[in-house]
């Protein structure tokens, strides 16, 4: 909503102009009125208006004199002149001041309608110019922070570093980096969080992607300012946590010096994340510099072990052993080309194995599609889920991964569902103790005993208010709930619907 705001001396004129024309219709709320152009121009101070109306004629500052102290004052303030004076030198006077309009008393209506529709527009081209001309600044800043984390070091960015980010030799730079897959919308969200927050008046904030799933945050302190410490760190993200009510994790590099330095800021932001240095605070992985390599696993005999891992179906120990790789890749001096033909070695060796014994799966080429340049953590994740996509395959196809017991499990809750089963009855009835029962049913249907009761419940209960002509208590009865409410409340929160609405349906 637009603010506008009315300067006269008579208090009738005043009252005229609120009530005259529907000014919420048009987009305006007022936010003031003054009697005298001196009290308008503090008015304007407090309540920042987009459209002045003033009269000409004024004690103590008259309608120009407004006009001429507010263009440096207030410059995006439009005014309409309200005048009883066709005098050609006032509407000079304030032409040259680009006043909006001159409409001379008494007006009517319609008039003022046009005019102040006409300022309206105006002020909304201006600001759609400048959402256009912020969102390019935006996408020039996140391009050069991008190419620089990505070690194109050109004259070009590095003078685009300067110009946008305010980024130069002697600034403090830290690169934090949110886990990986937060939505854009969200770091967006975090950043007003974090400003708000904010101790440092001279540090500066700036998003950043890199590829799709990678954001996070480039903090920036000029030459004034005090170190970045891990200190001030901790204490801002663990603030930001705090407030934002979430478990998001927070990866920070080391403090470093100019845009030269982003890349192995990014790098380092990795690596905390990766290895999962601690801080002392849960959530915030701190870059604590490289470890002795002599205490790294040995890349000697790891394509061996994870093999032997996907082939065996256990999906855990393919999490360590992956795990345990990428870390003792993050800190090697590898170059990305033999980190990809160290990866694509492995892949073809385990879909050579799956190949040979059930033929090629259908996502099999999907392993080899091209990327990004690299990023360790996200190429972790790819890989694994590749890898586990193989151990789940290889399950299938061997008759692995599904436990029996359990498989009996869910038959005999699918035929006495209508009972009042409870997981230590089951259990029992299939001679195991009922915690490891509970872990095992888990496991393999991905919801808990009770979930999976429910569940079954309401798909039977759809099926009956669907062919049978039975009040909402008596289906309830028959699948199994002795109180209708819960009944009610669980088909709810399973299907959207109430049970009455869903059989109207």
């Amino acid at each position: 909503m637009l603010r506008v705001m009315f300067a006269d001396d008579e208090p009738y004129m005043l009252e005229g102009l609120r009530l005259m024309i529907d000014w919420h219709k048009l987009g305006f709320e007022v936010c003031g009125e003054a009697l005298d152009g001196e009290d308008a121009l503090a008015m304007m101070a407090s309540t920042r208006p987009h459209l002045v109306l003033t009269d000409v004629r004024m004690p103590v500052i008259d309608g120009l004199e407004l006009i001429e102290l507010a263009a440096n004052l207030h410059p995006e303030a439009e005014f309409i002149i309200l005048s009883g004076y066709a005098d050609f030198e006032y509407a000079k006077r304030a032409m040259r001041h680009g006043v909006a309009n001159y409409l001379m008393k008494p007006f009517n209506e319609g008039e003022l309608v046009a005019a102040v529709e006409a300022v309206a527009n105006t002020i909304q081209a201006r600001e759609t110019h400048k959402q256009y001309e912020s969102a390019a600044l935006e996408r020039l800043r996140l391009e050069t922070i991008s190419k620089l984390m990505q070690g194109e070091i050109g004259q070009k960015w590095i003078d685009q570093a300067n110009a946008l980010l305010n980024l130069h030799e002697s600034s403090s730079i830290r690169c934090i980096l949110l886990e990986p897959d937060v939505q854009a919308q969200v770091q967006l969200n975090l950043k007003q969080v974090i400003e708000d927050m904010f101790k440092l008046p001279q540090a500066t904030l700036f998003p950043f992607g890199v590829g799709k799933e990678r954001q996070g945050f480039l903090l920036v302190s000029g030459t004034e300012e005090p170190d970045l410490s891990p200190a001030i760190i901790i204490e801002l993200v663990a603030s930001v946590r705090n407030n934002w009510g979430s478990s998001l994790s927070f990866s920070v590099s080391g403090e470093h010096k100019g845009p030269l330095a982003l890349k192995e800021a990014f790098r380092e932001g990795l690596m905390a994340e990766m290895c999962k240095f601690p801080s002392g605070t849960e959530g915030i992985y701190i870059y604590q510099g490289e470890q002795s390599i002599e205490t790294l696993p040995a890349f000697v005999g790891m394509t061996k072990s994870i093999l032997d891992a996907v082939g065996s179906g256990c999906s855990e120990t393919v999490r360590a052993h992956v795990h345990h790789l990428f870390v003792a890749l993050s800190r090697q001096s590898v170059s990305e080309s033999w980190v990809r033909a160290y990866l694509g070695n492995i892949k073809l060796e385990i879909l050579k194995a799956i190949t040979q014994s059930s033929g090629e799966p259908v996502w099999a080429p999907t392993w080899f599609a091209p990327t990004v340049p690299m990023d360790i953590g996200l190429l972790e994740r790819k890989v694994m889920r590749e890898f586990l996509q193989a151990v789940e395959w290889i399950g299938l196809k061997k008759g692995l991964g599904q436990d029996a017991v359990i498989s009996a499990a869910e038959d005999y809750v699918k035929s006495h569902y209508s009972e009042k089963l409870q997981l230590q009855h089951v259990a029992e009835h299939f001679r195991l103790n009922p915690a490891y029962f509970g872990q095992r049913f888990k496991k393999q249907v991905g919801l808990t005993f009770n979930e999976y009761l429910h569940v079954v419940r309401i798909d039977e209960a759809k099926k009956l208010l669907r062919r049978e002509e039975l009040k909402i208590a008596d289906v309830a009865d028959r699948v199994g709930y002795s109180d209708s409410e819960q009944f009610v409340t669980k088909f709810k929160a399973h299907t959207g619907l109430l049970p009455s609405s869903y059989k109207k349906g």
